[in-house]
């Protein structure tokens, strides 16, 4: 018997998404080790949460290993449980997988023009989606990916439906990837940076799309950025990542309001604002440094060498998320960083 129902799970009132635990090694010839490290968040049903931090902090990684996409001959998922509607998704087979994504949830990927085929018309490929897990005719799936290039807002679908990917502005690219992303009515959609490669009129035309089609369809969304910007737009909780580690978890407002982790605070402060955040001489906020490489996390706060706040024991021993008022944080001084959460303007 399969492991897994292509039908939702059971227990509507329980998150859509719950990740405990999970940890990645990477292994090649000259590297093994860790590179995601004891992740845990949840997506309740609607819910949208961000999952931020610099680059090679581990988003991507975290948002392929949802998915079962990383490269097996690389990566192993080495423990942790990812749950979709109440079933377990590390326990199924490559084949119970495929019928899973796609159907149940489905992937934005950051650059469309590479993530779909040149080869086929958009219509042909969203078509292969529905024809897959919908099981529907050919003529049927044809006029369905006409529907969901309206949806999307896409003029004179009946025509770009016959159109290649070549024949698409960036924009409009990543409009028919939002496409073939929900044509399935997914109950979790994972957008992984979709809005870094458009103009700031495309990126915001995308994000009220996103933000449409939650409210409509009510799906759950895990939103992948290094932009804070877009976070505040668009989510409902954070989750704050580095080096591999979940530091931090807060409600979005309160996140902003009240940063608890130093690092979090720093990325506020490195963030440009209308007002011109930065020093008293205008300049905009850096984090000193770069993050640990996978194989060198250090023991202790990974981020303590580029912390201004660092004591001795954070190097000392293995740090916990611990909760202070209704967040999370992975800091021994936590008690201190609450004493002084507002960011400096």
């Amino acid at each position: 018997m399969s492991a897994i129902s292509a039908e939702p799970g059971q227990g509507p009132t329980g998150p859509v998404l719950d990740v405990s635990g999970l940890t990645v090694e990477v292994h090649t010839e000259d590297v093994r080790a860790e590179v995601i490290s004891d992740v845990s968040f949840s997506i309740g049903r609607g819910e949208t949460l961000g999952l931020v931090g610099e680059s090679g902090s581990g988003k991507s990684l975290t948002s392929m290993a949802i998915m079962g996409l990383l490269p097996k001959r690389t990566f192993t998922v080495t423990g942790g449980r990812v749950s979709l509607g109440g079933d377990d998704l590390t326990r199924l087979s490559r084949k119970e997988l495929a019928s899973v994504r796609g159907a149940r949830m489905a992937m934005i990927f950051q650059e469309p023009m590479t993530s779909l085929n040149p080869a086929f018309t958009v219509g042909q490929q969203i078509a292969e989606t529905l024809v897959r897990h919908k099981k529907v005719s050919k003529r049927e799936a044809r006029r369905l990916a006409v529907t969901a290039l309206s949806d999307v807002g896409i003029s004179a679908a009946e025509r770009r439906v016959q159109a290649y990917p070549h024949e698409f502005s960036g924009g409009m690219r990543q409009r028919v990837m939002i496409a073939m992303a929900l044509c399935c009515e997914p109950e979790l959609l994972i957008a992984d940076e979709p809005t870094t490669a458009l103009d700031v009129t495309i990126q915001a035309q995308v994000l009220d799309l996103i933000r449409h089609l939650r409210e409509t369809v009510g799906m759950s969304i895990l939103f992948v950025t290094h932009d804070l910007g877009v976070v505040a737009d668009i989510c409902d909780r954070v989750v704050v990542m580095y080096a591999g580690q979940v530091v931090e978890q807060s409600a979005v407002d309160r996140l902003f309001a009240h940063p608890v982790h130093p690092y979090t605070a720093a990325l506020l402060r490195s963030t440009p604002t209308n007002d011109a955040a930065g020093d008293a001489r205008g300049h905009l906020h850096s984090i000193p440094g770069k993050p640990p490489a996978a194989g060198e996390f250090p023991h202790g706060c990974r981020f303590a060498h580029r912390c201004e706040l660092a004591l001795p024991a954070c190097s000392e021993q293995e740090i916990e998320l611990l909760p202070v008022v209704d967040q999370l944080s992975r800091c021994v001084r936590v008690g201190a960083t609450a004493e002084r959460r507002e960011v400096p303007a």
